[in-house]
């Protein structure tokens, strides 16, 4: 029997409880369909929410450098990172916008008008697998309330240019999550139910609950129990037997071509792998940008926080996991020396917490020429950068003023008082303060009280700091939906964000 994905059936859900072989029937469609069509015709954006690492073969791994020419990205372990889900609806959404675009300077109504009008360009047929997609509807949050809305347009609008959601769950609470919102559930036309699958099919239909095991249920008239036929899945679970076919495919592809992306929500990525931090070079910019950590995107970049010479330019991270904050400070600290050439910029490191003396001492070793401070000196630092803050001559070069614990900074009022100098009008003057604040509160303590402005602040990067306490660095009344959680931080730069956006500090590299 052939399984046909087109303007219809444009979409299809898949139901099976653990261990009636939803993965491999996953499987055994990619691979029919991989043999049929070549990379250009045909792309896959594979994402698994559930814990396991079921698609990770689709990607190059450590024993095997091969992967499936067709795929473009792959998310495995995504069970806590439900933005990464968000970002691929996102990333879908744009083509869906971008094709839509071309078809109508093209006169076309289809994806197959538009690759007869349009022959130069390439046009794969997306075919996008959400294995446990439940996850991503879950929460009463923007998170689920935009996965939605992206959702119903991608399922209405996408048949006609040739993108294609597959959403398979293997609990019942998946495919209830969906019968809540008819406009989407409507355009999966194609429903395949394995055995004792629930709710999959239309309510009267009851043909999964005496299916025999290695079996499914096909039915491409949204579960009409006269749509239905039955048929038996190969296996496609065998490792050898997808080596040898990936190996086949992979071989094929033309030299310099790029693997696919691939997301581990149980990996924490290393700095020295970031394409944006290998691309930096020693320019002396004069709106250097300090790199922070990982955004969980469909693309793979860094997330950045330039600073240039405009009020405001200062970066605080908030909270009190040492490690986290730590990996914060040293990303943006290498990067921004990076960018500079032998005395293009000036660095100082001051830190007042013992936890974290090594690793600001690991960071002061690998910058050339830095400064080193501590609870001794630090007045004298902060009293020269203040006079620097507000001097009348021109600045030659930039200066970075990293602070480890900047809400234990020791010297009494007058030495507060000069880091609220350096905060207000140092960057005016190429002069960046880029700290570590063990709390919300204790910024806010630092400039000035519950008062005070926090506009000296023009980016943050919170760890362990609820929403909530968020707001006053958040633009107009409310505050940002953030629930804490290990080795994750929002990041808000308020010159270039409308909202905060999830990142993954970098690892030690």
């Amino acid at each position: 029997m052939q399984v046909t994905l087109s303007d219809y059936p444009p979409h299809a859900l898949i139901a099976g409880p653990s261990g009636t072989g939803k993965t491999n029937l996953i499987y055994a469609w990619m691979g029919a369909l991989a043999a049929r069509y070549s990379p250009a015709e045909l792309a896959f954006y594979l994402l698994d929410f559930k814990e396991g690492v079921s698609f990770a073969r689709f990607a190059p791994g450590r024993r095997d450098p091969s992967w499936l020419p067709h795929v473009r990205l792959v998310g495995v372990n995504v069970n806590t990172d439900r933005e990464f889900g968000l970002a691929l609806l996102r990333f879908l959404g744009a083509e869906l916008r971008r094709r839509a675009d071309a078809a109508k300077q093209h006169e076309a109504t289809n994806l197959a008008e538009l690759r007869a009008e349009n022959p130069e360009g390439v046009w794969p047929r997306i075919v996008a697998v959400v294995d446990e997609f439940q996850v991503l509807l879950a929460g009463r949050d923007a998170v689920t309330t935009e996965a939605v809305d992206l959702l119903e347009d991608l399922a209405r609008r996408g048949r006609s240019q040739g993108i294609h959601l597959i959403l398979a769950s293997q609990d019942i609470s998946g495919i209830e999550a969906l019968w809540g919102r008819p406009a989407l559930v409507a355009q999966f036309t194609l429903r395949i139910a394995l055995p004792r699958a629930r709710r999959v099919l239309a309510e009267q239909n009851t043909a999964a609950e005496s299916l025999p095991r290695y079996h499914a249920v096909v039915n491409s008239d949204s579960g009409a129990t006269e749509a239905n036929q039955v048929v038996r899945v190969p296996a496609a679970g065998d490792r050898e037997q997808w080596s040898a076919l990936q190996h086949r495919l992979w071989r094929r592809l033309p030299p310099g071509e790029l693997p696919p992306r691939l997301f581990d929500g149980d990996v924490q990525p290393k700095l020295a792998d970031s394409p944006d931090f290998r691309a930096l070079v020693a320019e002396n910019s004069p709106a250097p940008v300090a790199l922070l950590g990982e955004t969980i995107d469909v693309m793979s970049r860094s997330a950045r926080t330039a600073l240039r010479r405009a009020p405001g330019r200062n970066l605080a991270v908030l909270g009190t996991r040492v490690e986290e904050a730590c990996s914060v400070l040293a990303t943006a600290g290498r990067s921004l020396a990076a960018q500079f050439g032998r005395d293009g910029a000036r660095f100082s490191i001051a830190c007042f917490d013992q936890d974290a003396q090594a690793a600001a001492e690991a960071l002061h070793a690998r910058i050339p020429d830095c400064g080193w401070y501590d609870a001794s000196n630090v007045d004298w630092l902060l009293e020269d950068a203040a006079a620097e803050s507000t001097a009348a001559w021109p600045a030659d070069r930039p200066h970075f003023i990293l602070l480890y614990a900047a809400d234990a900074l020791p010297g009494g009022k007058a030495t507060l008082d000069h880091l609220r100098t350096v905060l207000r009008q140092g960057p005016e003057r190429r002069l960046h303060v880029l700290g570590w604040w063990r709390g919300a509160g204790l910024l806010r303590d630092t400039l000035g009280g519950p008062g005070s402005r926090t506009d000296p602040i023009g980016a943050w990067v919170a760890l362990d700091v609820h929403g909530s306490e968020l707001a006053p660095y958040y633009p107009g009344t409310g505050a940002p939906n953030w629930y804490p959680r290990p080795w994750r931080a929002l990041h808000f730069d308020r010159s270039v964000h409308r909202g905060a956006e999830v990142i993954i500090p970098y690892g030690a590299s």
